[in-house]
């Protein structure tokens, strides 16, 4: 029998500042050719085992129990933070490792012409980073992970902002990187194609594995471990009739005519026209790059020179020619990557500077409550998770009372309790008399909430 690649017996792991373990006693196994799924809620450890395995925590924590792990490629659960700024291009981005640790550019190279055409990234060889999409981002990240040829891949909730397309082509990689004797570990809160392809599934709560299965769990047992299950429930799965309007509209809170976007001099988006009402989520799909991330910074006044076309607020208000800033009284944004747009040292703070008037205390308890960050009023944001910090950017968003929401993705590694409180703040949001407007590519989620679907096209 080969050597396994992973190989963990016992492993218990306790942070530097906390008495708990946040791995308690793991047992994992993972042999050349086999592929495994650990999945679990927000807080299960998943990240953590991760870490744990490819040597990231040794100088933050006190372990226990044996841990053997073949050199790892790690995707973590924030590829941005992956993409090193240091690559103007795709090209140099994939290519950076190999430059920064003497691997052989030669062999670099010739790896990563086969991983950009394999992942659908050829045509972006060339392209600034800065103008990819998040999915675009996120495959780049993977791809300079994958050129050092490591045969370990540890890949923690690897389907963030990708499509199904690019998610199926992924799968298809991580197949043939486990027919070539490689190993695949994925982690996450959400069950996608990615753990689908896994021949085996695990959960974990509180730090402890459970449930070993092979093939794909039900949708019961994900419900029952907290993980959110972005399957459709059978093919055409959106609603027949969720391209139109709900039965008994409210009021127009956005008029958007003939809008034309461009980035970078590059057009992205041709005479797009779109009606906003009282009481309606619409959802916006289509696939990575298509331009749904710049429909929303273009209608938050975010792409003031690369931008044509009406855009009409509440009782006739003209905003095409509004600054953001005066904009942000009618539409508030909250972008793919929450960190964008936090500055406090506190959740609190975050809320209590987030409006001209501050907030009482009171309004923003209420606020933490009903976002579920109660707990975490004192905490750094950027010590929460990506979806907590969603979900403070949203709270923020609230307090300045918009007639309309704007949510880039905000499904991003929420696990099923997480999805659920979502739902029902947005609901609440288009009960009061609101109107939210939100992209995502988990097409079981927007059948679910949205009384309107706009899809946009592949370019």
């Amino acid at each position: 029998m080969a050597e396994p690649l992973l190989d963990a017996a016992g492993l218990t792991f306790r942070y530097s500042a906390s008495s708990a373990a946040a791995l308690d006693g793991i047992n994992l196994r993972l042999a050349p050719g086999e592929s495994m799924a650990v999945l679990g809620p927000l807080g299960s450890g998943t990240s953590t085992l991760c870490r744990a395995a490819a040597g990231m925590l040794a100088d933050h924590g006190q372990f226990s129990g044996e841990l053997r792990a073949s050199p790892a490629g790690l995707l973590g659960d924030d590829p941005e933070a992956q993409l090193t700024g240091m690559g103007s291009t795709v090209w140099d981005e994939v290519l950076l490792p190999a430059r920064l640790t003497g691997f052989s550019l030669e062999a670099a190279a010739h790896q990563a012409l086969a991983l950009l055409d394999q992942l659908g990234l050829t045509e972006l060889t060339h392209r600034p980073v800065f103008e990819l999409s998040g999915g675009q981002r996120q495959l780049t990240a993977l791809a300079s992970l994958l050129v050092m040829g490591r045969k370990l891949l540890i890949l923690d909730q690897p389907g963030l902002s990708l499509d199904a397309a690019a998610r199926s082509t992924l799968r298809r990689v991580l197949a043939q990187h486990c027919a070539e004797g490689g190993a695949v570990l994925v982690a996450g809160h959400q069950h996608d194609e990615l753990s689908g392809f896994c021949q085996r599934t695990v959960f974990l709560d509180e730090g402890r594995l459970s449930g070993v299965q092979d093939g794909q769990p039900s949708r019961e047992q994900l419900s029952l471990h907290g993980v959110w299950d972005t399957a459709d429930d059978a093919p055409g799965a959106e609603r027949a009739g969720s391209e139109t309007s709900s039965p008994h509209p409210g009021d127009t809170l956005l008029q958007v005519e003939a809008l034309s976007l461009r980035r970078g001099g590059k057009p992205v988006l041709d005479g797009v026209g779109l009606d906003l009402r009282a009481g309606e989520i619409t959802a916006v799909l289509g696939p990575n790059g298509a331009g749904k991330s710049s429909l929303l910074l273009g209608l938050a006044g975010l792409l003031p020179k690369e931008s044509s076309g009406r855009i009409i607020g509440p009782a006739g208000v003209e905003l095409s020619t509004a600054s953001a800033h005066r904009r942000a009284g009618y539409l508030a944004w909250t972008g793919q990557d929450p960190g964008d747009q936090l500055s406090a040292s506190t959740v609190e703070a975050e809320l209590r500077y987030a409006t001209p008037k501050r907030a009482s205390r009171q309004d923003i308890a209420d606020l933490l409550d009903r976002v579920g960050l109660a707990d975490h009023a004192e905490t750094h944001p950027y010590d929460l998770s990506a979806a907590q910090r969603k979900d403070l950017v949203l709270a923020a968003a609230l307090l300045l009372r918009p007639r309309v929401l704007l949510l880039d993705e905000p499904t991003l590694g929420r696990d099923e309790p997480a999805m659920d409180r979502l739902s029902a703040v947005l609901r609440g949001f288009a009960d009061g008399g609101g109107a939210v407007l939100v992209t995502t590519h988990d097409h079981r989620w927007a059948a679910q909430i949205s009384q309107q679907i706009l899809r946009v096209p592949a370019q």
